[in-house]
């Protein structure tokens, strides 16, 4: 079977927006306590990024009264895909709006769009990249500053979780239509009840999980050795935020990451994560039965998980702008 023809081409998630309560204490959690590299500042928005980001940002944080999700978004690989990805979206009626440069830090023109399944979504080509030389022109990779760093700290951005009404008609927008590839699912009375969705080797760029309806349950980082998450639970018991590890740490039976889960002073859901495994994107997607998914595949060392695990944030109901 031959290569199919495509009109655009998706290649990664690329950053999240999350809406904070207090600016101030997500700055203290995020660069002081965890270790993000502190990119731009705003009177009512932070952005950051893990310290082997190459993109100027990958975490914004918007002041705003409820917490959640402001956007995600996608990088694409030519400027030229988002006018293909808008003549697809408006065909499937859902609202769409162009952006012009600058609209935020460091990136160009952008497609904003709320997808069938209710998410805000951006795709963009382009971001203002990291320095890679010194001032005297000589090379200095983003991660090459240990002697500067805080915290864990958190490597580069990684993917995202959201929730759906229906995973199954998600899956004709995700797979069908933007031709993400399915590494793994789960099926709970004979429907799609959880699927992860990838455009490069690893697991997953993004989850859905059935649910009421769109709202994110987590934004993921990666670090380097499973240490690193365990360093993440010590690093924040010691700094006093206990209450914030919310589940972990622990090790996924599916995708076979190590990971813990924590909130932000907000109650938004951040996964420090490593150690998933990389796998062809043609590769026949592994299916797990309710059953065996309940009782390994979101823990592997125990069927215990907190009910709070199960809890979710809202997303922008205003997208797109």
């Amino acid at each position: 079977m031959g290569r199919p023809e495509e009109a655009f081409r998706i290649l990664r998630f690329g950053h999240c927006v999350l809406r904070v309560r207090d600016l101030s204490a997500a700055r203290s959690f995020s660069i002081d306590v965890l270790g993000f590299v502190p990119a731009l500042e705003e009177r009512d928005a932070l952005s950051v990024r893990g310290i082997a980001d190459f993109d100027l940002w990958t975490l914004g944080l918007v002041h705003l009264d409820e917490p959640g999700l402001d956007h995600f978004a996608l990088r694409v690989e030519y400027s030229d895909d988002l006018d293909a990805l808008e003549e697809l979206h408006r065909t499937l009626g859902v609202p769409v709006t162009r952006v012009e440069a600058g609209r935020e830090p460091g990136q160009g023109e952008a497609l904003r769009v709320r997808t069938p399944d209710g998410h805000p979504v951006e795709f963009y080509h382009h971001m203002e990249q990291v320095p890679v030389y010194d001032d005297r022109g000589r090379v200095r990779l983003p991660m090459r500053s240990t002697h500067r760093f805080r915290g864990i700290p958190p490597m580069f951005i990684d993917h995202m979780n959201s929730r759906v009404e229906d995973p199954d008609a998600s899956l004709t927008y995700w797979r069908d239509r933007l031709r993400f590839s399915i590494s793994e699912y789960t099926v709970r009375d004979g429907k799609t009840f959880a699927a992860w969705l990838r455009r490069r080797r690893g697991t997953h760029d993004v989850a859905v999980v059935r649910s009421t309806g769109p709202s994110l349950h987590h934004v993921a980082y990666h670090v380097g050795e499973p240490a690193d998450v365990m360093r993440t639970a010590d690093l924040l018991a010691d700094a006093g935020f206990r209450a914030q590890i919310d589940f972990g740490p622990g090790r996924h039976g599916l995708s076979n990451a190590f990971f813990i889960y924590v909130r932000d002073p907000s109650g938004n859901r951040l996964e420090i994560s490593m150690g998933d495994y990389q796998r062809d994107l043609d590769a026949e997607p592994i299916r797990w039965e309710w059953e065996d998914y309940d009782e390994g595949g979101r823990l592997w060392w125990s069927p215990e998980y907190p009910a709070r695990f199960l809890e979710t944030t809202p997303v922008n109901p205003s997208w797109p702008l």
